[in-house]
């Protein structure tokens, strides 16, 4: 065996180059060498002697032919005839892929006569691999001979003797690593990414998708160079099983979205409390997965005026002193507050402390001042409930948004998990 010209493991066949040498005794070709000069040995075409009918059995190729022809014998005084040359075979060779690319092949190549029976001729051989040459795929580890005697059903009862050569090879494995492997692994760390984006960003779920097409165009590259068998490769099922991670990360990461985007609703439901409970308080706490509360914003001046009063929203200090601007307001939403005409202004400046229950009966400015204030107290309450609900629909964001956190972080943790373990597995499986 001195090469291993090409091995197709989609056609599951072998071609090797061997250097054949058969030797036979023919009584026929005796001669006395002093009779003829000294002359111990002599050339002669193939075609011009008698040949064993030898053929090789898993012969692939377009059609049987004796390789004996076409070659020089060596004929010696003795009767010897050795026959050698260099003859390429393409025969049948059975692959299993299961540990491809940490594989190692076996191959039978079989030699026997067609012909002559066991009674006429008797075959045995041995196997040398001192002169066989790497292609740079595929090393080969032994070859064996054994010879077998075979009854056939066209010639019941009549023996014929053959030998099988067994050639053990094992394949170089650092070209698939690099170019199969780990682009794999590469691509299933990039889906990690995908839990390190916000959720607002529209780039989680598109980069899960562009992760997974990558994945589906290496496993076709695979799937060109493996036959169609029963049994799946290593490598085939890990890209499988990192196929079905990436899938659901895709499925955690919608799931994040949505959590995250239920908030904003404008009839959010809230948030149930084994919710708060458990996804929050333990495993946000475990997690340590913490929200940033928004810094309560100085409440801004609005330009709303009041026009059938004469008056416009500034901060508001009421007659004897009151505040009207201390109540419930929401930090993300400023309040409108009143602000007085001058007239207004003046009039109660100016009278600030002669105001009691006699005169603001009878006084026709003070009843229009009550009117006043009793419509800003109308309007202060309809405020203060808008932002009561402001606040509650705010603090249902934030928790929801929470839980999208919490949730993003334990399907990182889920996928790394399940990453590991699908790396270990095709690990244990591989024949070191």
């Amino acid at each position: 065996m001195t090469q291993m010209v090409g091995h197709d493991e989609k056609r599951q066949t072998l071609t090797s180059n061997c250097w054949v040498a058969l030797n036979w005794q023919d009584e026929y070709l005796v001669w006395n060498q002093t009779d003829y000069g000294g002359i111990k040995s002599i050339k002669v075409p193939a075609e011009r002697l008698w040949l064993p009918d030898v053929y090789f059995y898993q012969n692939a190729a377009t059609g049987y032919e004796n390789f004996l022809l076409d070659h020089l014998v060596v004929v010696y005084s003795d009767g010897s005839v050795g026959w050698t040359a260099p003859v390429i075979f393409r025969g049948h060779c059975k692959i299993d892929p299961k540990y491809f690319p940490f594989d190692e092949q076996r191959c039978s190549m079989k030699f026997g006569t067609w012909q002559h029976d066991g009674f006429e001729v008797v075959l045995n051989g041995s196997g040398n691999t001192s002169v066989f040459v790497s292609n740079g795929e595929w090393d080969l580890e032994d070859l064996t001979a054994q010879a077998h005697k075979e009854y056939y059903p066209d010639t019941p009862g009549i023996p014929y003797t053959d030998i099988s050569y067994t050639i053990y090879f094992r394949r170089r494995c650092l070209f698939y690593v690099f170019y199969l492997i780990m682009p794999c692994t590469l691509i299933s760390l990039m889906t990690i990414l995908t839990f390190f984006l916000p959720a607002e960003s529209q780039g989680k779920i598109s980069l899960g998708v562009t992760v997974m097409l990558s994945l589906t165009v290496f496993l076709l590259l695979v799937a060109e160079v493996m036959p169609a068998s029963d049994a799946v490769p290593v490598i085939g099922q890990y890209y499988a099983a990192t196929m079905i991670l990436i899938s659901v990360s895709l499925a955690m990461n919608v799931l994040v979205v949505n959590i995250y985007y239920r908030g904003p609703e404008k009839d959010s439901l809230p948030v149930p409390n084994w919710a708060k409970k458990y996804i929050i308080g333990y495993v946000g706490w475990f997690l340590n997965v913490n929200i940033n509360q928004q810094r309560r914003k100085k409440p801004a001046v609005s330009n709303l005026r009041h026009s059938k009063a004469g008056a416009e929203f500034i901060p508001l200090t009421g007659m004897n002193g009151m505040d009207l601007n201390h109540s419930r307001t929401c930090p993300d939403s400023p309040i409108p507050i009143l602000r007085l005409s001058p007239s207004y202004r003046s009039e109660i400046d100016g009278n600030r402390t002669t105001y009691t229950s006699s005169n603001l009966t009878s006084s026709p400015t003070t009843g229009e001042n009550i009117a006043l204030l009793k419509q800003i107290l109308r309007e202060l309450r309809m405020l203060n409930n808008y932002n009561d609900r402001m606040a509650e629909k705010q603090r249902i964001q934030r928790e929801w948004k929470r839980i999208a956190k919490v949730t993003d972080r334990v399907c990182l943790i889920a996928y790394l998990c399940g990453t590991v373990f699908t790396v270990m597995l095709m690990v244990c499986q591989i024949p070191w």
